[in-house]
């Protein structure tokens, strides 16, 4: 059975993203139950179900949850993700009131709105009023001081925007005066770049490390180092101050020894805590976006995977349990230790000639795979191919795909069939 096959961790223990939704709605209290949720595992909620689907719980939400959940899902990198904004200023209840989109400007980032000003509105402000509109397709909402012309061509964007200028302009003249003049002061990047930074703050605040402490949790550690702790027992740090997402552990599918580990844990709390915290690291060092689920969960099972093959290296044939090995370690010394032996994979791969890969796509396609997964960043394996070397095949078509490293064999595999790309590039 391969790992993807194998059964979740959830079934002993945990929430993913369809648990917690059904405890929302199957509680006496459903909004308490949101309120005392992290603001990340109500963003994977509200991913899995979908951004429109989820108006209910964002309605529940406190401020500074939803806050955080247009942190989480309105970048791409460090660029504004303009798509996901007009998404969130789209959402409506089922009654098609603007109450969502009011908590929505309450709870944004303005330099964000001002940057849609700044690309689709164009403004004309008078000293004295004029009924004459300077040009074909403005309006006024202040007798003709102020006209404002929407430049989008698109009917959704244009009529998203009217609305939400209208609504800030009846919520606060002050306001909306302030958003059409940022321009005046401020480019594009300029207010972006701010945003970001004070984003990247906020989200540090809940477990997001920043990119240079990302850096240090990926930081090399071989295996000698990690016996010699081990044989040492001088036990692992802690990790405190975060709180667990419980989804990004118990969602995506593990290995057996991980999975062993967390089921065994005396302090699962804790063990949680410290995934979470690779995790999120892992996202910022891999350059994951939040905000692409289906990426975060692949990670997630890339991260687990990367930590079972140290797992396996440090007990299988030795005298040192799970326990043991987990007490003197912890997690983030287990996961450095898995990765560095992905890293070095990955660095054989790459010392493949490009010009080679390419001359295997069509004569060795199981080697051309094997050896387009192994470079990517985080390595992988592809699906057609299993831990023992052999090959899977449906309808005489390898699978398409990949999926993480697991075991210190299927490590193995993907070694012996580099070296064989090696020698078939030297001949």
């Amino acid at each position: 059975m391969k790992p993807s096959d194998a059964p979740a961790v959830a079934h002993f223990r945990g929430h993913t993203c369809r648990d917690l939704y059904k405890e929302i709605f199957d509680s006496d209290a459903p909004e308490q139950v949101v309120r005392q949720l992290p603001a990340q595992s109500l963003y994977m909620v509200v991913k899995s179900t979908g951004l429109q689907s989820s108006s209910d719980i964002i309605m529940m939400a406190s401020m500074e949850q939803c806050r955080l959940l247009t942190d989480f899902d309105l970048w791409a990198g460090d660029t504004l993700n303009e798509e996901a904004l007009w998404e969130w200023l789209a959402l409506t209840d089922e009654t098609e009131s603007l109450e969502l989109l009011q908590k929505f400007i309450k709870i944004a980032d303005l330099k964000l709105i001002a940057i849609l000003i700044e690309r689709y509105v164009e403004v004309k402000v008078f000293e004295e009023p004029t009924e004459q509109p300077p040009g074909p397709g403005f309006h006024t909402p202040d007798k003709g001081f102020t006209w404002i012309g929407i430049t989008t061509e698109d009917a959704t964007k244009h009529f998203l925007l009217a609305r939400l200028l209208a609504l800030i302009f009846e919520s606060s003249a002050e306001l909306f005066y302030q958003l059409i003049s940022i321009m005046t002061v401020a480019t594009t990047s300029m207010l972006e770049e701010e945003s970001y930074q004070e984003r990247q703050k906020r989200l540090a605040a809940e477990g997001v490390p920043e990119p240079e402490v990302a850096a240090a949790v990926h930081a090399p550690y071989c295996l000698a180092e990690a016996k010699a702790e081990v044989g040492a027992a001088q036990g692992r740090g802690h990790v405190d101050d975060i709180r667990s997402i419980e989804p990004l552990i118990y969602e995506a599918r593990v290995a057996r020894l991980f999975g062993d580990l967390v089921r065994e844990a005396s302090d699962r709390d804790e063990l949680e805590m410290e995934f979470t915290y690779i995790m999120n690291a892992a996202v910022v060092r891999w350059g994951v976006d939040f905000s692409n689920h289906e990426s975060v969960l692949d990670l997630a099972e890339r991260v687990k995977g990367a930590i079972n093959i140290a797992l396996e290296r440090m007990t299988i044939g030795t005298s040192s349990s799970l326990k043991d090995v987990y007490g003197a370690l912890g997690l983030g010394k287990l996961y450095r230790l898995g990765v560095t032996e992905l890293m070095a994979v990955r660095t054989k791969a790459r010392k493949v000639p490009l010009e080679a890969v390419g001359t295997l796509r069509d004569s060795e396609p199981v080697l051309f795979g094997t050896v387009a997964c192994a470079r990517e960043a985080f390595p992988v394996m592809p699906l057609y191919l299993n831990d023992d070397g052999s090959v899977e095949q449906e309808h005489g078509t390898l699978q398409a795909g990949h999926r993480a490293f697991t075991t210190v064999k299927s490590v193995g595999t993907v070694n012996d069939l580099l070296d064989r790309v090696k020698s078939m590039v030297q001949s």
